[in-house]
């Protein structure tokens, strides 16, 4: 059984007036645009080569389950639904 944590915590605490403003929406776009740029993002290069292992396992996922379905399917419909 989970306990309560003691009432004089961070759980407890009333927000202060600071935490009571509410939502900026300016303020919270600048943020945003701030943490985008800490990012790292891809090089053209690690981008393209990526899309083709996605594009490729896809590929190979997709005729796998379709390959899968098609067996199914047809091993069912002879064997067991049209005997």
């Amino acid at each position: 059984m989970a306990t309560r944590p003691p009432p004089n915590t961070a759980a407890y605490r009333r927000p202060s007036q600071n935490q009571m403003r509410g939502f900026r929406p300016v303020q919270f776009i600048q943020e945003v645009i701030l943490e985008l740029r800490k990012a790292v993002w891809p090089t053209r290069e690690e981008t393209i080569r990526l899309t083709w292992v996605v594009l490729i396992i896809g590929g190979f996922v997709g005729a796998v389950l379709g390959l899968f379905d098609f067996t199914l399917t047809r091993t069912l419909t002879r064997y067991v639904i049209l005997p």
